[in-house]
């Protein structure tokens, strides 16, 4: 615990917002961390720590598996709304594959990853804002993902291995909003109004610390 207090107190004077990772497949015993009840009381040590270090409130967000149970996912959308938390980073790499250890990223992530944030926003309903990110390699892909119930977007895997599909000047949509591999987007497209969690939550165009 010491270890998430220190770290978010060493950084919360510069970060525009802070999201709490324990869904890496590639460090042993951190998923386990995924329960609500151990959960729970990391993120109110990373946001008290983060806040009084800052002087002023340090949105926080957390990051989670596509392998989480579907009632697992419905329990952190609830205590996202319990504690009042900013929002949710959706998804991480998956060990759903035969590949060997580790976490697979990429276009076999995306239809999972979109299942997971359709199912955050129906349970959080329209305030806390959702992130994104999962096998994201074309427009059609960040199409896809607002669609589900995204607010903004992280493109990492296909950004480095596909940025012309994703920054390409001619092409319409999101995708040239696209920059940096882990930029944090909110793509304002004809008919979709941002909404206020995007304006006044998370500066745009700024990744997480």
């Amino acid at each position: 615990m010491e270890d998430y207090r220190y770290s978010a107190a060493a950084v919360a004077r510069w970060v525009d917002y802070l999201v709490v990772n324990v869904s890496s497949p590639n460090t042993p015993g951190l998923r386990s961390l995924q329960s609500v009840e151990t959960l729970r009381p990391i993120l109110e040590a990373v946001r008290e720590a983060a806040d009084r270090a800052a002087r002023r409130h340090v949105p926080l967000l957390v990051k989670i598996a596509p392998d989480l149970a579907d009632e697992d996912i419905d329990a952190v959308a609830q205590m996202v709304l319990d504690m009042g938390l900013d929002g949710v980073v959706a998804t991480n790499t998956t060990i759903d594959h035969d590949l060997g250890e580790g976490g697979l990223s990429g276009a076999p992530l995306l239809p999972r990853a979109l299942e997971v944030v359709r199912r955050l926003r129906r349970g959080l309903g329209q305030e806390p804002t959702i992130i994104g990110v999962g096998g994201i390699s074309s427009v059609m892909d960040a199409e896809l993902m607002l669609d589900a119930g995204a607010d903004l977007l992280q493109a990492l895997h296909g950004l480095h291995l596909q940025r012309s599909r994703l920054a390409g000047a001619d092409q319409p949509g999101p995708g040239h909003w696209l920059r940096r591999p882990g930029d944090c987007l909110s793509p304002e497209r004809p008919g979709r109004a941002p909404r206020a969690a995007d304006r006044k939550r998370i500066r745009r165009g700024t990744g997480p610390a």
